[in-house]
Formats: structure tokens, C-alpha cells, sequence
């Protein structure tokens, strides 16, 4: 018989409303508790918070009652993140999904590593990071192509996103420096972090061709727009960024160049409220390139009919859902410890419990 897990949702933002969904869903998956932030979602029914039947559990806003609830995994996706949080749910042997950092903390985050590992081992379970991007496009999927090549000179991972509908304030203006000025995206307090968090899937790519980064490269650039734009997250003024252009690139020892290359914006491919422009590749979606004795270019995109506001909603899914169907292989995966893609077997949508006998 096909063994269910406990899990609870930490945090119902946007991601975490779209893995609870999941969670519900999921028929290896037994939703147990919910851990909210505001006043206005405790205390409500897992459902109502996702527009759905009610489900008979209720939000809470304690971090205790969700300790007693002895979860098998927690899906954890509060932002910002907290590793504190992190280290006591494993110490207490409860498995972390999260599309939080850290996919591949072993290079630019040694410290960090070393105390998820040691609450791994406490705990006698495992954490794992997944998710769209990074979690997805950034190094599981251009690895799995790099199996049908023998030279890899470059692999580049491109991420094109009007993200106009997206309703994430944190995320629009804090990592993506969407209406903020030139100035103050210079001195964010988040430039390391970002660089930090865009090299771990590099040194995943690197690792899964059993090689390493010798050296990083990062690159800004932006364009700034010519007129107010209005988004879901308010007015994006004149004379502040409107189209943000990251570029982190790690050279390995034997040349190959990998690059992680994010094209966010607030307008349409044709880039009228923008003071220049630039040759997008696609407006919105992702592209994997491969360049060596075989050149490939994958690209990943959502059926042209859907409105922008759709899109935008598929998108937060592939992240939420892909951390749902993680969590039975994050718990049966042995020795404790934090576990990549590196680590897992291939994670599939699950639509039932029948194991073909083989």
C-alpha cells in the first residue's frame, strides 16, 4: 500500500496558495495544518484561503501549534525565509520542501550548508529546494539535455518575464528592481544575496558534469521607463527601472561557460514606455541553450491564448506544484541531509497510487 505523508503549508502567498492546492490535491499527500502571517487569513479554513471547498483545517498564525501537529514534511514558503525556522523544523525530524534557497549551498553558502546539514542529521531527515526558477529551468532541465551532448561550450538559461500582473510587492521591487532608481538598485542590500542565490544552480550545472566554477561573473543592466506604468503592485514611475536585465555567469575548469540570464519588465514585447529597447528573445517564458558539437535551443512557454493574468498564474503554479510532487521522494530519500537534483530521482506529476510491478 502506498504510504501518505502529513505535510503542512507554511505561508500562503502566492506560491504557497498554489502548493497548498497541491497538497489537496495530491493523493500521497495528507494536508494537516496550515502556518499563516496575517491576522485576516487566521483562523480561517485551509480551503476558504485558496477559494476552495473547506477542508476542515484551520490557519494558525502559532508556530507551536504547528511544532505539536508533528508534520512529516512542511512546504515551507514564507518570504523572506528564515534559517533559524528551517534548522528547528529538521532538528525536530520534520522534512523541509521549500522553493526558498538553498538549491546547491555547498559553494556560495558553506556556513549555511553545514547547519542544514547538522539539523538533517539531528532531525534524521532532509531538506530540498525546487521550484521553477531556480529549482527548474536554472538546473535540473538543461541538465537533463546535456545528456544528449558530448562538448558543451555554453549553457544558457534565459528568463523573460512582463511581469505587469505579478502581485508579489517583495518580489517586484526588492529582487527585480522594478521601479526603483538606478541609485538604489546600485546599493541594494539584496546584490550579494541575488548573486549568491543565482550561482548555487551554476555550481549544480558544474557538479552534475563532474566539474566546478573557477570563476563568476555578474552583469546589471537596465532601461528605465518614459512614463508612469501602472502594475499590480501600483505605479511604476517615470525615470525609475521598468526592464531589468541580470546576467551571472560561472566559467568551470574545462571552459564551459554556464549563464543564468533573467529579462524582467513591465511592458509588452514592444517596449513603447520604455526609453530604449532591447532584443528580447520571447516576451515571456523561459529558454535553455546549448552550445557544443550539438546546439540546442528548448524553449518552455504557456499555450498562446491565456491572458497575461493567467500566464502570470501558471507560472506561481510550476513552482508551488513542483514542490508538492517532491515531497514523497524527499522523505523516502535516505541518509538525512540536504538533497538536490543531484540526489532525488525524477520528480512527475502524481495522479494516482498504482506501482506497475517491474
Amino acid at each position: 500500500m502506498t504510504k501518505k505523508y502529513r505535510v503542512v503549508q507554511w505561508a500562503t502567498g502566492v506560491v504557497g496558495s498554489a502548493s497548498l492546492k497541491g497538497i489537496i490535491r495530491h493523493p500521497q499527500l495528507e494536508l494537516i495544518g496550515v502556518k499563516v502571517y496575517s491576522d485576516a487569513k487566521d483562523g480561517l479554513d485551509a480551503g476558504e484561503i485558496i477559494g476552495a471547498d473547506k477542508t476542515g483545517i484551520t490557519a494558525t498564525q502559532d508556530i507551536d501549534e504547528i511544532m505539536a501537529l508533528e508534520p512529516d514534511c512542511v512546504i515551507y514558503c514564507p518570504l523572506p525565509w528564515h534559517l533559524g525556522e528551517m534548522c528547528r523544523l529538521l532538528e525536530a525530524g520534520i522534512h523541509v520542501v521549500t522553493p526558498c534557497p538553498y538549491w546547491f549551498p555547498f559553494v556560495q553558502n558553506p556556513s549555511t550548508a553545514k547547519a542544514l546539514e547538522a539539523a538533517c542529521k539531528q532531525g534524521g531527515v532532509n531538506m530540498h529546494a525546487s521550484g521553477c526558477n531556480p529549482g527548474g529551468i536554472a538546473e535540473r532541465f538543461p541538465l537533463t539535455f546535456t545528456g544528449w551532448c558530448n562538448r558543451i561550450d555554453r549553457i544558457t538559461m534565459t528568463e523573460c518575464g512582463d511581469c505587469r500582473t505579478y502581485s508579489s510587492e517583495g518580489v517586484m521591487r526588492d529582487l527585480m528592481n522594478l521601479g526603483k532608481t538606478p541609485e538604489e538598485a546600485a546599493n541594494s542590500r539584496l546584490k550579494e544575496m541575488l548573486a549568491k542565490s543565482w550561482n548555487e544552480p551554476i555550481d549544480m550545472i558544474a557538479a552534475g558534469l563532474g566539474s566546478e566554477v573557477i570563476s563568476y561573473e555578474a552583469k546589471h543592466d537596465f532601461i528605465l521607463a518614459n512614463q508612469p506604468i501602472e502594475t499590480a503592485i501600483g505605479t511604476i514611475e517615470k525615470d525609475t527601472i521598468a526592464l531589468n536585465h541580470y546576467r551571472h555567469i560561472g566559467t568551470t575548469r574545462e571552459g564551459t561557460e554556464i549563464v543564468q540570464e533573467q529579462i524582467w519588465y513591465v511592458d509588452d514585447i514592444e517596449q513603447t514606455r520604455l526609453q530604449s529597447k532591447m532584443d528580447i528573445p520571447r516576451s515571456s517564458g523561459w529558454r535553455i541553450k546549448i552550445e557544443g558539437d550539438v546546439n540546442l535551443i528548448v524553449d518552455v512557454d504557456f499555450p498562446e491564448g491565456l491572458s497575461q493574468d493567467e500566464r502570470v498564474a501558471q507560472g506561481l503554479s510550476t513552482t508551488g506544484f513542483h514542490l508538492v510532487n517532491a515531497v514523497p521522494l524527499v522523505c523516502e530519500a535516505a541518509d538525512p541531509g540536504i538533497k538536490t537534483y543531484l540526489d532525488l530521482p525524477m520528480i512527475t506529476g502524481r495522479m494516482g497510487t498504482h506501482a506497475t510491478p517491474r
